[in-house]
């Protein structure tokens, strides 16, 4: 062989290992969850102002998710810290009822500088500790969307 048809078997190894990995890391994590959805919420009380975006990964078929949490925390309009979380969760579903518990919360120490106790001010305890239930009314609206209720009332749109 020559050195030109080294290099060209080389160069064709290369590429095709470097297109099967992009492709396996692409289908795996498709595979891992097939949908998604994003909202802003702003929470208030009292004195307190909590400004975050809840991202909703979810797998419909194995009834899992994660709920990335990210936003920050003021207090008497003065910033007191960022929160940055993941929750992990599985649910249960009876119509359009879902009971979402959730299985582990993993905080980014990095980033996230506001306390679990503040934090629950303001979430409830489903985002701040794991084995933490929650119930949940959800309806599609259309294509675009999910629009979250507890009861009738509605608490934020969560588009796709």
């Amino acid at each position: 062989m020559t050195k030109t048809k080294i290099i060209y078997l080389a160069f064709v190894f290369l590429v095709t290992g470097a297109a099967a990995t992009y492709l396996s890391l692409t289908l795996s994590s498709r595979r891992q969850y097939t949908g998604e959805c994003t909202a802003s919420v702003v929470v208030f009380y009292k004195d307190i102002r909590a400004n975050m975006t809840f991202d909703f990964m979810y797998n419909e078929k194995k009834q899992t998710g994660v709920i990335s949490i990210s936003g920050n925390y003021s207090q008497n309009n003065h910033f007191q810290g960022t929160i940055r979380r993941d929750v992990s969760y599985v649910w249960t579903e009876n119509k359009d009822t879902y009971n979402f518990i959730s299985t582990r919360v993993n905080k980014f120490e990095n980033i996230e500088t506001v306390p679990d106790e503040l934090i629950a001010m303001v979430l409830p305890d489903f985002y701040v500790y794991p084995d933490k239930r929650i119930n949940y009314t959800i309806q599609t609206q259309g294509e675009s969307g999910f629009l979250f209720l507890i009861g009738k009332r509605p608490l934020f749109y969560c588009a796709r």
